[in-house]
């Protein structure tokens, strides 16, 4: 009887230095896992005022005929996938991880998150005259009631409107996906189809040039070889990539192979190339396996509850 308890505890003990062992995160990646979110100093977090920025994000009297809402164009059902494009807005861009564009904006001049917020709610689609929009909000008790929550007393002006919308974006992360638990030191997160993909994107398909750092963004500029296209885009993230129903950022492809086999083939013919766009060798294989690994992008859900709209 005692000889089996003691092999018992024998196993035990071995299971336990297998289960248990220590996690060791792999250095040389360590700059590609998405660890926390700056908030600036001049917009400081807190939880109130993302509860603002929620609300306000949701609520259609921010655009000049109350019809529009952030959310209506940057779906709220899935916050990587934007709405289809329409007459006046082109498939809008995902909101993951936009905190962590090294330059969120085109315009050289914006740096900050709050400056591209502020540029979309001055929009033609949004309010263009702020004095009418802050009037708009004051009006709404419910909405002197969050704003002092946030800030610390009831009033209402642009910029706090900006800031608030703002501080609830950077809180859009997609994050924990199965690459970082395997950067961070569990071996078996991905899975071997993964790993080789990984190569691929490193190596063959030299997705790495553009698709670097936490947000797999570099946030520059390039051309996509898409034909009849000249301007540039800023490389988007590739996190929560196979998450997306429409590809590209005019939308047209309709698959992750298709967008795949786009790149691998360095572009349209006929199209402006960056000079980092060239064809690659890629088998079918490579191509599956370099799927497989933007599969291991995606975070964990983002799970979001609608606000309730104060009313007027």
């Amino acid at each position: 009887m005692k000889r089996i308890f003691f092999l018992i505890l024998f196993l035990a003990s071995i299971l336990c230095l297998i289960t248990c062992k220590e996690k060791k995160p792999i250095p040389e990646l360590e700059g590609f896992v998405v660890k926390s979110v700056i908030h600036p100093s001049n917009n400081p977090f807190n939880q109130e005022k993302v509860e603002l920025g929620k609300t306000l994000y949701f609520d259609s009297r921010l655009s000049f005929n109350q019809d529009v809402s952030c959310a209506s164009c940057h779906n709220a059902s899935s916050p990587s996938e934007g709405f289809p494009r329409t007459k006046i807005h082109n498939p809008a861009p995902s909101l993951t991880n936009v905190a962590l564009y090294k330059d969120v904006f085109k315009d050289p001049e914006a740096k900050e998150l709050e400056d591209l917020v502020k540029e979309k709610v001055h929009s033609k689609l949004m309010f263009q005259n702020e004095t009418k929009l802050v009037q708009r909000i004051s009006s709404i008790q419910g909405y002197k009631e969050l704003f002092e929550k946030a800030y610390g007393d009831p009033e209402i002006s642009g910029e706090r409107i900006v800031l608030a919308l703002s501080t609830f974006q950077r809180t859009i992360v997609s994050k924990n996906s199965n690459f970082d638990k395997f950067v961070m030191g569990e071996e078996n997160a991905l899975t071997p189809a993964q790993i080789r993909g990984w190569n691929v994107f490193q190596n063959k398909a030299k997705c790495i040039q553009c698709h670097q750092g936490p947000n797999f963004s570099d946030s520059k500029l390039h051309t996509t070889g898409l034909a009849g296209i000249k301007d540039k885009v800023r490389t988007p993230t590739l996190r929560d990539v196979t998450k997306k129903k429409t590809f590209m950022h005019n939308g047209i492809f309709g698959s992750i192979e298709d967008t795949v086999n786009h790149f691998a083939e360095g572009g349209h013919s006929k199209a402006v190339h960056d000079p980092m766009l060239k064809p690659a060798e890629l088998s079918d294989q490579d191509k599956k396996d370099l799927i497989e690994f933007l599969k291991a992008l995606e975070g964990e859900p983002i799970q979001w509850e609608i606000p309730s709209i104060p009313k007027a």
